[in-house]
């Protein structure tokens, strides 16, 4: 009974996973789809037209099959073999072609169907080992769906050559087709367990691969080429890459040969009950029972059979290792956001910001980042959040932009609470500058642009927030002007940049970006004092009249602020300006002291 029911459950999974990828296959081209299923069906049955197109020919020329105009038939059956030859052959020509396109689009629309998981999950996602896990097994076994969904075909094409040739066999000798197939189920059953045991293995070491990957990827990397000079960690990462992967490659070299080993004693079973068969057959001629035509026809069809047989194992398994594949490629859709989108309300301006006893720890710790924060932003004010590494000044920004949702409390803009706004309305309404600012290997024009897309800027425009973020330096090197390609991956003419210019570059974007609200999380922490002081001014400009908020560890740049809010250990300790934070003496003139005297060693 328990056998009955699992063989019942594999057979659902076995059915949703064809549905799912014939599916895909739709979506992905009808017309590939429907012209792929109609050869694999034809092929088959043009395979046993030529074979009794042989047997009748070969019985023509022994004399066997007698009629009265020997060259006229032997003529006829000789244009319909060629016919068929030709049909199998621009057939398969046809298959691979079809094959070769479709594949190219369901694998296209495979990957974006990955990155729009990938772009789409909530930022805590990134912070998971699981998910990072399932999302590179999800785009590697994406290109598994073409295989399965072309396993799928073939199988069909299989199975019919199995049920014709197993007809013609039966009505020969019952036992020809039952020996044969029965011949098959040991090999199809060591398959499929070691198929599945390697699938399995290939799963648990999915980690183990990242790992390999990634030494492999430093020593490739350009940030990392002067450090594995200096310190001499060219060896050790070698070193490391070669133990990862000599560890995955010893349990990966036991489980292939088991199967090997396996593989070879049953498959050896079906070519020893052929070769019976043959011997039976060739008695049968010999005692007059058979033709030669007949010796033919089913030692040709004996061959097709399990050509059949091994197809159907060979497919039933590649199926069943994708059927594997294909949960794994679900299960990443299946991670639901918690950063629920259902506000109905449009943020035209932002007058105000909120924070009511917000509590926050990020998902799966157990540390408060920020713990009972309260505070009120107003339009036309900058504010800046001071406090040492780890305070917890980023985490605010973002709360703020719903990147994640507080624990304990509400965050309002305009007193409403920011869950009732559309996430992508509440986020137009602000440019940040992230601490974790990156560049991209594109023009230095679409670097820029890329922070406001629809905004449609000049050439003018783009060099203009370039200057006021004090870029010129990055304007003189650009061979191509704002044509020109950041760093050398792409385009040998590439610009490369120094820490500094990154930053500015980052910074430029930002300011490109249009907003009612700009947030600057450590803007300068790689600029030089002059370049500091330079874009410092020029954002006393830029950002009059419109709320600001920045935050840094360094009190040399907060002369932009209005209002100095410092945090310690996720708690606000102080609130005031520079001059009141410093007559208090407390936390704040602590921090001020330390890089005061740093300056004046």
């Amino acid at each position: 009974m328990k056998n009955i029911e699992t063989v019942k459950k594999h057979s659902v999974e076995y059915i949703k996973a064809l549905s799912y990828c014939m599916k895909l296959s739709w979506g992905a081209s009808r017309y590939y789809t429907i012209l792929r299923i109609i050869c694999e069906v034809l092929r088959p049955l043009l395979s046993i037209m030529s074979a009794f197109l042989g047997k009748y020919l070969i019985n023509l020329f022994t004399g066997t099959y007698v009629v009265q105009d020997k060259y006229s038939t032997s003529i006829g059956l000789l244009v319909c073999i060629f016919i068929i030859g030709f049909l199998q052959r621009g057939e398969s020509i046809l298959i691979q072609y079809m094959q070769s396109m479709h594949n190219n689009i369901l694998n296209e629309k495979l990957a974006m169907m990955v990155m729009d998981c990938s772009v789409k999950a909530d930022m805590e996602y990134f912070d998971n080992t699981e998910y990072y896990d399932k999302l590179q097994a999800a785009a590697r076994d994406s290109y598994s769906m073409s295989s399965i969904m072309w396993n799928a075909l073939t199988f069909l094409s299989a199975l019919i050559s199995f049920i014709g040739v197993f007809a013609v066999l039966w009505v020969a000798n019952p036992l020809y087709g039952i020996l044969l197939a029965f011949a098959a189920i040991p090999s199809a059953i060591v398959s499929t367990k070691y198929t599945k045991s390697i699938y399995n293995l290939s799963m648990e070491q999915i980690k183990s691969e990242r790992k390999k990957g990634y030494f492999q990827g430093i020593a490739m990397d350009k940030r990392y080429v002067q450090d594995i000079r200096l310190f001499r960690i060219g060896e050790l990462l070698k070193e490391k890459h070669f133990g990862m992967w000599k560890e995955i490659f010893v349990k990966q070299r036991k489980v292939s040969r088991k199967r090997t080993i396996a593989a070879i004693i049953w498959d050896c079973l079906p070519e020893g009950i052929s070769t019976g068969i043959g011997i039976h057959i060739g008695f049968r001629i010999l005692n007059g029972a058979s033709t030669v035509g007949d010796y033919s026809l089913y030692i040709g069809l004996i061959g097709q059979f399990l050509y059949a047989c091994s197809s159907l194992t060979m497919t039933f398994t590649n199926i069943y290792d994708n059927k594997l594949r294909i949960i794994n490629l679900k299960s990443i859709f299946e991670f639901e956001n918690h950063i629920l989108d259902h506000g109905k309300m449009e943020l035209k301006e932002i007058v105000n910001i909120e924070f009511e006893h917000v509590s926050f720890a990020y998902p799966n710790t157990t540390r408060m980042v920020l713990e009972d924060v309260s505070f009120h932003l107003h339009r036309n004010e900058k504010t800046a959040f001071v406090g040492i590494n780890g305070s917890g000044k980023t985490t605010l920004i973002k709360l703020i932009l719903r990147m994640y949702d507080p624990d304990v409390g509400k965050i309002k803009i305009n007193g409403i609470d920011i869950k009732e706004y559309r996430i992508e309305s509440l986020r137009d309404g602000f440019s940040v500058y992230f601490q974790e600012m990156s560049n991209y290997c594109m023009s230095l024009k679409e670097n820029i642009s890329i922070s406001d897309i629809n905004q449609g800027g000049t050439d003018d425009e783009v060099s203009d927030v370039l200057k006021k973020s004090c870029c010129e330096d990055i304007l003189e090197k650009a061979a191509k002007g704002l044509s020109t390609d950041l760093t050398r991956i792409f385009e040998e003419d590439g610009m490369e940049l120094s820490g500094g210019q990154h930053q500015k570059l980052a910074l430029a974007r930002t300011l490109y970006r249009r907003n009612q609200a700009l947030i600057l999380d450590e803007p300068s922490s790689n600029l030089d004092p002059k370049a500091e002081h330079d874009i410092f001014e020029n954002l006393k400009m830029i950002t009059d009249g419109k709320m600001t908020i920045f935050t840094s560890h360094r009190l040399s740049n907060i002369s932009l602020a209005d209002r100095i809010i410092v945090l310690e250990k996720g708690k606000i300790v102080e609130d005031g300006t520079s001059r009141q934070l410093l007559t208090n003496n407390g936390r704040y003139a602590q921090l001020y002291r330390y890089q005061q005297e740093k300056f004046m060693e």
